[in-house]
Formats: structure tokens, sequence, C-alpha cells
């Protein structure tokens, strides 16, 4: 399905036996995540979808990711089986990614003649994580307060980032590389994938949509020749609506389930520039240097020239849209310090950190970079490779994930 959405001619049967050998491996991590009791947020949202499917309690808007889970399930009253569900769902959401991230390899990487090289990479692109920050020399915390471009323990953000990267990269095609005859399709696809990210998590389209608007206005205004159309916004419209509809629901309705209900407790979006962030980070500045290291080396090694890139300037529009409501917004009330309005800073710092990793491999191919670079800008990205196959097992052996 992914690979036909970005029209790759590549390998299929190669592909097919890599994204097995990839399903399996997050199939076994996740079921001893389970079996041996790891605290993460997949446990409760099981019990959000078992209440859901024999209770038949209610569900917030994003109700996607639950309703699948239950009816992978069965609505059956037997317990283990939404573990199994949630087990193949994140498997499965793994699986695409790695396989959206191969396929975008070679689509704007060019790498589809070197398959192992972009197998590789696509591989790691799973386990990159933020650098230590001070949390983890003072309280031996490797994730509060760090901008982690991959998470492991949260199974709506796990199951959101494949459409969550297959909207972004159709609306980078719908705003950048469309040809009219090809808009409808487009349309169709982003109006799809929109209404998936809505129904799953809509912090994607948080910074989504402004980042949109942004670059239409910019390609209207600076772009010779630009394809770009008003009614290319239409998809867009419809998800700020949703979206509107979504906060209408949570927060003036309290509509949620009863195992995340916070006992009659109301609670509302307040503008709090740094508190949610201060709370779990002790230097934020040394936060960001150490969570963005691989961004800032390129960036300073390529002078710039990096930013030229449209791929790129279009990932880190979003991260810096999704950053801002990070620092800016919190909860009020007693889901002040569930850090709700972090989830976009996932999707966007992944994407990030994918879309250098794009230009990165494609100066190497087109002999645009000299090897002294290309050694200084490999090793940033290995090192947060590294470290986050490192925190990907502390989760397991250390029996949770801050």
């Amino acid at each position: 399905m992914f690979n036909n959405l970005i029209k790759l001619k590549t390998n299929q049967r190669t592909n097919q036996i890599a994204a097995l050998v990839i399903f399996l491996f997050f199939t076994v991590y996740y079921f001893i995540i389970l079996y041996l009791r790891v605290s993460t947020d997949i446990q409760p949202h099981a019990a959000v979808a078992y209440s859901f499917a024999v209770n038949d309690d209610k569900l917030t808007p994003n109700f996607l990711y639950f309703v699948l889970v239950a009816l992978l399930s069965g609505f059956s009253n037997y317990y283990p089986l939404y573990y199994g569900a949630s087990i193949l769902l994140l498997a499965g959401a793994i699986t695409a990614k790695f396989l959206l991230n191969n396929g975008y390899l070679n689509k704007y990487a060019l790498l589809g003649d070197n398959k192992l090289l972009s197998f590789i990479l696509s591989f790691a692109m799973l386990f990159v994580f933020a650098l230590p920050g001070l949390n983890f020399f003072e309280v031996k915390d490797f994730y509060l307060g760090q901008l982690a471009p991959n998470v492991w323990h949260n199974s709506t953000v796990i199951f959101l980032m494949p459409f969550a990267m297959l909207l972004f990269f159709k609306s980078y095609e719908l705003l950048v590389l469309s040809k009219t005859a090809k808009n409808k399709n487009l349309l169709v696809q982003v109006g799809v994938l929109i209404v998936i990210n809505v129904l799953i998590k809509p912090s994607f389209l948080f910074t989504l949509l402004p980042s949109v608007f942004i670059f239409f206005v910019y390609n209207k205004l600076f772009s010779q020749g630009s394809s770009n159309r008003f009614a290319h916004l239409l998809p867009y419209i419809f998800g700020l609506l949703f979206i509107a509809v979504e906060y209408y629901i949570i927060y003036r309705l309290g509509y949620t389930s009863s195992v995340t209900s916070t006992q009659g407790e109301t609670s509302k979006v307040i503008v709090a520039p740094f508190k949610v962030w201060q709370h779990f980070s002790s230097n934020i500045v040394i936060a960001i240097i150490t969570s963005l290291f691989f961004p800032l080396v390129y960036l300073a090694v390529s002078k710039g020239q990096v930013l030229k890139n449209k791929i790129v300037q279009f990932a880190v529009l979003n991260f810096v849209i999704g950053l801002s409501i990070w620092i800016l917004f919190a909860e009020e009330g007693v889901r002040m310090f569930h850090g709700n309005f972090f989830w976009q800073v996932v999707v966007t710092c992944y994407l990030l950190f994918f879309s250098l990793l794009l230009h990165f491999a494609e100066d190497i191919k087109l002999n645009k970079i000299n090897y002294k670079k290309q050694l200084i800008i490999g090793a940033a990205f290995l090192l947060h490779f590294i470290w986050g196959a490192f925190y990907w097992l502390k989760i397991i052996i250390f029996n949770g994930y801050s």
C-alpha cells in the first residue's frame, strides 16, 4: 500500500522480506514489554479499547486506534486479546514507517540502485533519538525534557507516524511538485490522510495546517509559475474544522473514556510559555542542543546551504511551529503536566531528521559533499542512532521509558 502511494519501482520481494523481518522484530519487542509489564501508554490504551468494546464506554473523537484494537480483538471479553491486537498494530505501523523511509530514500535521495544502504538508513531512522541532556546526568532520565524524534511507549503516536509521514510528503508534492493533471488525485489523497490523522491523533495537523498556509502564500508571492490554486487549501480548511470540533467535544463537553477520565475535573487550553517544558527540563538550551545535535551540525557544516532544499524548508517550518506549540501552550488543571502538547514535536522532529538525511544521502550520491564533511555529519547522525538503540533496550532492561 505505502509503496504504491509513492510509486516506487523497487524489488517487491526484497521489500517484503525486509518488512517481514521488521514486523517480527517489533512484534517480539512489544510482546516482551507487555509480558514483563514494562510501564508504557500501551496498557492504558488497551484498557480504553477494552472498556469501549465490553462496557460500551465513550471514546474521544480521535478514536481510530482504539476502535481498531477492539476490532482486531473481536470485541471479546478476554482482555489479553487487546494486548495482542496492540502488538500487531504497533509492529505494523513501525514496519510501514520503515517502508516509507526506504521508499522516500529511493525517490528523493536516489538510492534505488543501492538497496543495502537504503535499508540500513531506513532501519537507523527507526532508532534515532535525542542525545542525553542534563536530566540524564542528574536523575538518569533519557526522555523527559528532551525533543525526541522517536518514541516507543505511546501507541497512538506510533500508529500515527506512517500516516503523518504520508501526509507531510503528499502535502509537499501538492505545494511544490504538483502538475495540474495530478492535482485532483493528490487532493483526494491529502483529504483522506487528513481525516485519518484527525481520527488517530490530531497533533501533527497543529503544525501542518499553518505550515501549508505559509508555504502556499510564499509560493504565490515569490515562486514564478506556481501551479498552486486556492482549491488546494480545501482539505486543509476542512482539517481545521475537524480540529475545532474535536476541541469542543474534548475540552468543552468533556467527552472522554472513563478509563482516562479526570473524575469530573475539567481542563482547558491556556497560554503558559515554557511552564510545562521547564517542569521536565532543568536546562532547556542544553536540551535543544543535545536533542538537535545532528541538525545543528549539518546546518553548521553546510553553512546554511541545506536550508535551500524545499523538503528541508517544509520540515523545518513544521518543526518550528510544533516546538512553538510545546513552548507556549498547556492544559489547565489536573492534566497540566500530561504533556499533551508535546506529541507534534515527536512527529516534526522525526521529519526534520529524515528530511536532512534525504538531503545528505542525495549529496553523497551526487558527489556534492567532500569526505571530511561526510564524516562529520555522518558521525553526528550515528550518535543519535547509537543512543536511541541504547534507550530502546533500556526501556525493557530498566522497566520504563523515562
